[in-house]
């Protein structure tokens, strides 16, 4: 008998909307049975392996979605400022990703419940995480104006920019709450990024 996914859908939704705002811990089974309007059969038909099952599709889902948005593609720019530019696009590519609210609760729920997650999905996380800055990377060495020696140091400067997304997007909002970019904020991470490319302007001329 094949499922089906509606109900389904909806499980994870409802599921959803309770982590991030009551937290993983204190949702319970009943809690996403009612609010879903479903019987509690009727989740473990679907979750077999209940709440921890939801969570696990709730972060999978969620990160799947916002990696697919973003798209690392950078030209082969002949100037410092002209890189600067396309990181900046960048960075804003990367904090549209987690506008919807779905996007945003699935993000608020995947830093939360770290912890909680099944020794698959804290891999699958990883490897986001690291399939990004491999992208990243083989975009810097395409780049000429870099001038970087090796791969090695390709993959270092992405990993230093993501470091700099990173915290700009876990401080604005997880720790903040603040879902709109502000210009001062935005600026902020402007100058970090020229500060990280100034050294090659310095060599490169």
């Amino acid at each position: 008998m094949i499922k089906n996914d509606q109900p389904k859908d909806k499980i994870i939704d409802v599921a959803r909307k309770l982590f991030a705002s009551r937290g993983f811990e204190a949702t319970t089974t009943r809690m996403i049975n009612k609010a879903a309007g479903i019987s509690e059969g009727a989740l473990y038909y679907h979750f077999p392996h209940g709440k921890q099952e939801i969570l696990d599709t709730i972060v999978q889902q969620g990160i799947e979605s916002r990696v697919s948005l973003l798209t690392v593609s950078l030209t082969n720019s002949t100037t410092v400022t002209g890189i600067e530019t396309q990181m900046m696009t960048l960075f804003d590519q990367l904090w549209q990703a987690f506008q919807s609210e779905t996007s945003y609760q699935s993000f608020i729920i995947t830093i939360r419940e770290r912890m909680l997650l099944s020794d698959e999905q804290s891999h699958w996380l990883i490897d986001a995480i690291q399939q990004i800055q491999a992208r990243l990377s083989q975009a810097f060495q395409n780049i000429e104006k870099l001038a970087l020696n090796d791969s090695q140091a390709a993959d270092n400067l992405a990993m230093i920019v993501m470091s700099i997304f990173q915290k700009v997007l876990y401080d604005e909002l997880l720790i903040k709450n603040q879902r709109r970019l502000s210009a001062d904020v935005r600026e902020r991470v402007r100058q970090q990024i020229h500060f990280l490319l100034a050294p090659i302007q310095t060599t490169t001329n």
